[in-house]
């Protein structure tokens, strides 16, 4: 059993990182992402967008602010109503390089 523990921490498959932005909303808004999957379109989505005050990974890396450009992040239509622009906020990313809203909480 203390073999099988072992090689589950040995080659355990580690979390991807993902972006974690701090910052004040400066936009809100609806919008229709473009889709490659043949004539339909994809459903409406929320987006937000941000005035960066600091960035970086999950797994604790700083990133410059100034490189996430455009600092817009997309998310599920009640973020519309749950957010407001001047509200400070925490965006967790579902990627690093991604702009799909994870988890956002108000700061």
């Amino acid at each position: 059993m203390a073999i099988a523990q072992l090689f589950k921490r040995l080659f355990a498959v580690k979390p991807a990182a993902a972006l974690v932005v701090h910052g004040v909303i400066t936009e809100t808004g609806r919008h229709t992402p473009r889709t490659r999957l043949g004539p339909n379109q994809a459903s409406e989505q929320a987006y937000v967008a941000l005035s960066v005050e600091q960035a970086a990974t999950t797994d604790g890396q700083v990133i410059d602010g100034a490189t996430i450009v455009p600092a817009e992040f997309s998310g599920s239509m009640e973020l519309l109503e749950a957010f407001a622009v001047g509200k400070r906020v925490k965006i967790t990313c579902s990627t690093l390089t991604g702009r799909e809203i994870e988890t956002i909480d108000e700061l």
